[in-house]
Parts: C-alpha cells; sequence; structure tokens
C-alpha cells in the first residue's frame, strides 16, 4: 500500500531582543451604515448570474485518462462610468474530467493568462496551472478540474491612461480610482468583476456538467487569484471550500502596516504599483476604509457573510515571500471561523509556490471528498517555551528556523534560509521546545510534524494553528512621508 504524510506547521514565531506593543487599528467606517460597501460585492455578482450565459464549446481533447473539453466563456461587461476597456471580459474555461468523476464536487482553479495585447483579443496559456498539473489533479482525486484562464481580464487600459496595465498595475490602477469617488463607482475594484468571473464559470460548470449533478465548488488560485478565491468564498454560495495560495493579506490595514514597519519604514520593490497610484498615501483614509470593506475577506466578520468563512479553508503561504512578512497570519488566522488549517512552505518565493499547488491540493481535496477530519493540534507558549500537542502520533517532527542579524527580513530573493531541526518523537503525542531570544538581530522559527494518512503518495498536508503571546519590534508608520527605495 502506498502511503503518504502529513506534515503539520504548529507555529510561527519571529523573535528579536526588542519588543514594542502593536498599534491599535483605526476603522474610520466600521458599523457605519452609510458606507458600508460589504453588499456591493455580491449584489453584483447576483445581479450577473441572472444574466443569459454566453458560452462556446470549442473543442474536446482525450488525455491519459482524463477527457478535457475546451470552451470560451464571456462572463461580463465590466467597465464603470465606461472608464475601463476592453470590457467583455473573455475566458478560456478548461474542464478536466477523469474517467471515474466523482459526483457534486468539483475543483475551480483561478487561472492566469493574457487574452488581449495592444487591444487585440489573443490565445495565451495560463502559467500559474499548466495542464499537466489540472490533468494529475483530476486523475489523482477523480474530482472534475476547471481551469478558468484570463483572470483577470487583460491587458486593460483605464481611462486617460497611455499606457495598457495587466495584474498588480490594473488591480493598483482600479483602487486608485475607486478612491476618487467611493459612493459613485463601488464597482471599480478589478477584485469584483474577478470575483464574478469564477462565478461565471461556475455556472458553466453546472450547466454542462449534469450527469456528475455537480453543484458545490472547491475554489483555489495563487496571489491575487488566492484572493479571488477568497473573495468567491464570501459572494457565492455554491463555494464549499478554499485553498488560497500567497495571499497573505488579510486584515489588510494592519497587514500593510506591518509590512512597511518591518521593512524599517519602507515598502518591499514589489509594492511599487500600489505606490506609483499613491496607495501607500491613503491607507489611514477614508476612501480606503470603505475600499477594504469591499476587498477584504476579514472585513465580512459580522455581516451577514460572516457564515461564509466558516468554509473549510486550507491556507498556503510561502515562508519567503516577496510581498508579505511571515508573520502576516498574525493579524486574521486567528479570527477566522470554522475549519482551517495553514501550510508555511520553507525556502519557497512568491512567484515559485506554483510548484506545490498539486501536492497541496491533492490531500486536500480528498481529504474533504471523503468527509475525513483533520488532525488537531493544540499550541501553548509560556515564558519562551512552547508546548504542542498532537490528536495523532507524528511519524517525524521538525523544527525549521532562520536568522537575519541585521533586518526583519525572511525573503528567499535575499537569501534567507531557512534550517531543519529534527525533534525526537515524542511518546506522549507531546513536544516542547525553547524559543530563542537572539541577542542581535531577528529568529523566525516554526515547527512542523508529519503523520501518516491513507491517500495519495507523496503528498505533504500542513496544518498551522496560530498562537500569538510575542510583541513585536514596532517602527513608526509615517504614510504621509512616502521613502519608497525599493526594499529587494
Amino acid at each position: 500500500m502506498k502511503k503518504i504524510y502529513l506534515v503539520v506547521i504548529v507555529l510561527f514565531f519571529i523573535s528579536t531582543k526588542v519588543y514594542t506593543l502593536l498599534h491599535n487599528n483605526i476603522f474610520f467606517c466600521r458599523n457605519s451604515p452609510e458606507c458600508d460597501l460589504s453588499h456591493v460585492l455580491p449584489d453584483y455578482r447576483e445581479q450577473i448570474s441572472g444574466t443569459p450565459l454566453k458560452y462556446t464549446l470549442i473543442s474536446t481533447v482525450p488525455l491519459a485518462q482524463v477527457v478535457v473539453r475546451h470552451y470560451e466563456l464571456l462572463s461580463q461587461h465590466w467597465s464603470p462610468d465606461d472608464m475601463v476597456t476592453p470590457a467583455q471580459w473573455r475566458h478560456n474555461v478548461d474542464i478536466y474530467i477523469p474517467e471515474t468523476a466523482k459526483e457534486h464536487h468539483a475543483l475551480v482553479v483561478v487561472n492566469n493568462g493574457i487574452n488581449y495585447d495592444k487591444g487585440v483579443q489573443i490565445t495565451g496559456k495560463p502559467g500559474d496551472f499548466p495542464q499537466e498539473t489540472l490533468a494529475s489533479i483530476a486523475r489523482d482525486t477523480n474530482t472534475i478540474v476547471i481551469s478558468v484562464s484570463d483572470i483577470p481580464n487583460q491587458y486593460l487600459t483605464f481611462q486617460d491612461d497611455k499606457k495598457p496595465l495587466k495584474e498588480d498595475e490594473s488591480v493598483s490602477r482600479s483602487w486608485a480610482l475607486f478612491m476618487e469617488a467611493p459612493e459613485q463607482r463601488e464597482l471599480m475594484p478589478l477584485n469584483i468583476p474577478m470575483v464574478t468571473a469564477i462565478s461565471q464559470a461556475m455556472r458553466l460548470a453546472k450547466k454542462e456538467l449534469t450527469p456528475w449533478n455537480i453543484n458545490s465548488f472547491i475554489i483555489t488560485g495563487i496571489s491575487k487569484r488566492g484572493w479571488t478565491t477568497w473573495l468567491s468564498a464570501i459572494a457565492d454560495p455554491d463555494v464549499e471550500a478554499i485553498v488560497p495560495f500567497a495571499i497573505d493579506l488579510l486584515d489588510i490595514d494592519a497587514s500593510l502596516e506591518h509590512i512597511y514597519q518591518s521593512y524599517g519604514g519602507n515598502w518591499p520593490i514589489t509594492f511599487y504599483p500600489y505606490y506609483q497610484q499613491g496607495i501607500d498615501e491613503k491607507i489611514k483614509s477614508p476612501p480606503f476604509s470603505q475600499l477594504r470593506q469591499i476587498i477584504d475577506p476579514l472585513r465580512y466578520l459580522n455581516t451577514i457573510y460572516q457564515p461564509r468563512l466558516a468554509i473549510p479553508k486550507y491556507i498556503i503561504n510561502a515562508s519567503g515571500d516577496d510581498f508579505f512578512v511571515p508573520d502576516n497570519t498574525r493579524f486574521y488566522y486567528s479570527k477566522l471561523p470554522g475549519v482551517k488549517s495553514l501550510r508555511i512552505v520553507p525556502n519557497m518565493n512568491h512567484y515559485s509556490i506554483n510548484q506545490f499547488a498539486e501536492e497541496s491540493l491533492v490531500p486536500f481535496i480528498n481529504r474533504f471528498q471523503s468527509k475525513k477530519t483533520l488532525p488537531q493540534l493544540i499550541g501553548l507558549i509560556h515564558h519562551h517555551l512552547l508546548t504542542v500537542y498532537f490528536s495523532e502520533a507524528p511519524v517525524k517532527v521538525v523544527r525549521w528556523t532562520a536568522n537575519n542579524p541585521n533586518a526583519r527580513d525572511f525573503r528567499y530573493a535575499c537569501g534567507i534560509r531557512y534550517q531543519p531541526l529534527t525533534i525526537d518523537i515524542p511518546a506522549n503525542n507531546k513536544i516542547s521546545i525553547t524559543l530563542n531570544e537572539p541577542e542581535t538581530g531577528w529568529e523566525a522559527t516554526y515547527i512542523e510534524a508529519t503523520l501518516m494518512m491513507a491517500m495519495s503518495p507523496r503528498v505533504r498536508f500542513i496544518l498551522r494553528p496560530m498562537k500569538n503571546t510575542h510583541r513585536q519590534r514596532h517602527l513608526p508608520l509615517t504614510p504621509h512621508v512616502r521613502r519608497y527605495q525599493g526594499v529587494d
């Protein structure tokens, strides 16, 4: 019998000799009905779902143990105040049907791609999830996989701009235009049509996959498509589980502040498109508060959409992400309701985390399809002593640790590498370790536990219950002072 190992991350801890209390967040618009925009995204999705579905079957291609149906989907016409071209959103939707496909649930992959170049329609292949990966996931899980490419529509040209934009350039531009007039441009954030395109693809799937009675979906995506994954859970009740990769930015204002302070009052070079649009100057402004009511999944807590956040969530981050600092989860993980787990991939950057997509998704999907519960872990800290309790006996426990003597910077691109230390297998399903306090610089550490489980081979599944009790070094945030030195 083939064996599979389950790897569990228990704690991410960054320490230094210097401690300062976290600042309290400032909320300009909380609990104010006149500026509550939490309805905007779900309302727009529902409005578009009431329009006729426009799609075409292009071809059907047999692969090894999988049949792929290629569709073209016209998901929506999106151009608030006629400010964006092209307005027609077009996507390639590829449905991978394994020979023994299970009923009811399917995986939706939010994929990237470019479909317009200098205003001319083109066809390109997405790079986040290539065909080989998608077909393999379908085979290994006996689950139908639906890849939706060209999220977002791109390149896009915004009014009065001469340069077509893509990816973060488009997102940041849409945010800036929204914040100029939030009440008049509710639909301007690019996150809204990105989510709605996924909802339209699910409509297509339900219509075309009636022999399998597909009526609910697991959603996954990377980076801003991971963000789309989160918001799809909020907006569409057909989403029953999510696996977002490399989007460690819930509670966006607190997370951005933490990133800025961690880098000594500078933004990472990857944030340049947002700096260029002046987003950094507006983080504490009322318009940004209104923006986050739409784009920040955590802001849907204490709204009618809060139950949507309780669906199963498998959050996968990179230890050396180019955008985010490794302990951003301290701002949101403990607040998330329902079933949740977290994987931190050691020695990995933002742009290569797709290498771990298949090995992360397969065990999660198999557990979800089989309705199997996840192992339970408890991590407790007392006077720099971390104690971890396991509900199942681990077969391997590793402590990953990285040090930076000069800065609170653990990016892979900056040469930081985590080193593993194997810990003896506990006899009583409990371990205790001492958390270091370096005399100089910073240390990051987390615990990884491997457990036995009977699923697909060579796959690791990582959980991370969060426990934050230690204070962090906190540099003053002064949004009005714009010091962009492009820390890289």
